[in-house]
């Protein structure tokens, strides 16, 4: 523990260390705060080569930001290999009353620290915008929806923060229950319905920048895609929506809109449905099943 009690925590679930993760830490090493804060990095993998590889990566972090170098600390979360388990270990594990969370393949924006913490002096929670451009893989620009459409995005109607870019208060956190570690994937809409549900109003803040990074190829993004309905209909076999307005059918269309239509977004959206329709399958036979997240799946 550090002499100075740290006023925010920033949380990331690591998965491998690569060159990606020290982009991350370089640019949270360079964030314009002057309060004392603390990186939690929550391990979750126990491989001796990642964990060698994280020590390195760290040196460089401290050297970076020199003398205001927040504390840092590695939190073992490899007994489940989950990112969702990786964040609610490092949120159990943060010793801030203000939970920032990112991820390690993204690039923070210099004022992403502070202009979260600024909106979380009049919200519970906030989210920030997914900037898709400067990490985009060239030819799959318009392959999907915006992240952050203008605000948080939504579900059926209900907003949403994204994990990769949001902030809450440890006590709303915690009231939430976290993330889902159940879900196939969607663990932060059902956390943020959940807060929804404490009555905690959802912030957005444009300013609040982090440059976003898809996946490279097709096939892993009909992956990704079909797995988000896989979790989408877990969500709404659990959960349910926030509040019985009628948009909780099971297999309602979310209706993103995209600027152009191609076969892209066809395939996009068939494996969405078909992720949905094999969800629901599943729930009907084996409600509540275990469909932990891989952290690699999520990285």
């Amino acid at each position: 523990m550090s002499a100075v009690p740290p006023t925010f925590s920033v949380i990331i679930p690591v998965g491998g260390v690569d060159p990606q993760l020290d982009e991350q830490l370089v640019a949270l090493a360079h964030q314009d705060v002057t309060e004392p804060w603390e990186l939690v990095i929550s391990l979750n993998t126990n491989e001796p080569s990642h964990r060698t590889r994280l020590d390195q990566s760290i040196e460089h972090f401290a050297r970076l930001a020199g003398v205001t170098a927040p504390t840092v600390r590695i939190v073992d979360s490899s007994d489940i290999r989950s990112a969702s388990h990786a964040r609610n270990r490092g949120a159990e594990m943060a010793e801030a009353p203000l939970l920032l969370f990112c991820d390690g393949d993204d690039i923070a924006d210099k004022s992403w620290a502070s202009t979260l913490l600024e909106a979380l002096v009049h919200y519970g929670a906030v989210g920030g915008y997914l900037e898709e451009e400067l990490l985009a893989v060239r030819g799959q620009e318009n392959w999907r929806p915006p992240a952050t459409p203008g605000g948080n995005p939504s579900f059926l109607g209900h907003p949403y923060l994204v994990s990769a870019n949001m902030a809450v208060r440890a006590e709303v956190f915690a009231a939430a229950g976290g993330f889902d570690t159940g879900l196939t994937r969607g663990e932060d809409i059902a956390f943020s319905w959940a807060m929804l549900r404490n009555d905690v109003e959802l912030g957005y803040r444009d300013d609040a920048v982090m440059h976003y990074r898809h996946r490279r190829g097709l096939r892993p993004m009909l992956k990704q895609h079909y797995l988000y309905g896989r979790g989408m209909s877990e969500i709404l076999s659990r959960h349910g929506v926030p509040s019985d307005d009628g948009s909780s059918s099971l297999l309602k269309a979310n209706g993103q809109k995209v600027e152009k239509q191609s076969l892209v977004h066809v395939l996009r959206r068939g494996s969405i449905a078909a992720g949905r329709l094999v969800g629901l399958v599943l729930e009907r036979v084996q409600p509540g099943g275990n469909t932990n997240d891989l952290m690699e799946e999520n990285n």
